[in-house]
């Protein structure tokens, strides 16, 4: 790499960091704002959007093979899995030496631990114990047990394969990858183990993400947007908290997300299927 694309990295890292508090919440903001904004347009334009959607769509899939045999719902699942797993694959190619993530992420962490207070470090120390496996494996498996209870069967498996499978997966791909995490000098947190992709960020988007998914199935309509701006809020503190009180690197809170997206866009779409394949179809 470059002096000068170096200084520019550490310039950019440096900036974050100092300003790390603030941007996290105009992210935030600007995630609400959106979800908002998208909530709104879907209230109002949902019977336009979905009469334009059907009639584009006949017009590609002129036998009506795809949505006889897949279904919007489940293609749209798998489209979104593939851009998260195109997503996980960039950012491991910029995990070696030279690379300019890989250069951000040392420059950031070194920043973090000059700039970050200690009122924020405290903050997103108790933060991060919302993303603890224990706390994510007992909201799984007691989920898992209530819609057993309801013998919602294709829910339950879909659950598991979701948290099970995603907290499986995660630990596959640290092994493989077998990258070694910062060292933070703080005391508010600590981990052991590989770091890449960050578990933390995976595990909470899956759980409390396939958790909004599970509420919104189950709940009027104005329960909806609430539930997901919680879901949002959780993720986004929780895999911001690991880059924060440095006990992961940034590269590895982004693809952990990615990786979760993926899986569980994956497993849905599964599910989509299978919803449609016991249920009439048109010739």
């Amino acid at each position: 790499m470059e002096p000068a694309e170096a200084a520019r990295l550490a310039t950019l890292a440096d900036f974050a960091a100092r300003h790390a508090v603030a941007l996290l919440l105009g992210l935030v903001a600007t995630l609400l704002a959106a979800a908002w904004s998208a909530w709104r347009l879907l209230g109002r334009q949902a019977p336009r959007l979905a009469g334009l959607v059907a009639r584009t769509w006949h017009r590609v899939d002129r036998r009506r093979l795809v949505a006889r045999w897949l279904g919007l719902h489940a293609l749209a699942s798998f489209v979104l899995a593939a851009a998260g797993c195109v997503a996980f694959v960039e950012l491991a190619g910029e995990l070696g030496a030279g690379e300019e993530l890989a250069a951000f992420d040392l420059a950031l962490a070194a920043a973090l631990s000059h700039h970050l207070g200690e009122r924020a470090l405290a903050f997103f120390g108790a933060v991060t114990h919302l993303g603890d496996p224990a706390l994510l494996w007992g909201i799984a498996l007691a989920v898992a047990a209530v819609l057993a209870w309801r013998r919602e069967w294709q829910l339950a498996l879909a659950w598991s394969l979701v948290t099970g499978g995603g907290a499986l997966l995660n630990r596959l791909l640290k092994s493989l990858f077998a990258r070694t995490r910062p060292v933070p000098d703080h005391g508010y947190a600590s981990a052991d183990g590989f770091s890449f992709p960050s578990g933390h960020a995976s595990g909470s988007l899956l759980v409390y993400g396939m958790l909004a998914y599970l509420v919104v199935r189950h709940t009027p309509p104005r329960w909806h947007l609430p539930v997901a701006v919680l879901a949002l809020l959780l993720v986004v503190f929780v895999g911001a908290s690991r880059v924060l009180l440095q006990v992961h690197w940034f590269s590895d809170v982004l693809a952990g997300w990615a990786n979760g997206a993926a899986w569980a866009a994956l497993c849905i779409g599964g599910l989509e299927v299978a919803r449609l394949a016991g249920s009439p179809r048109r010739a």
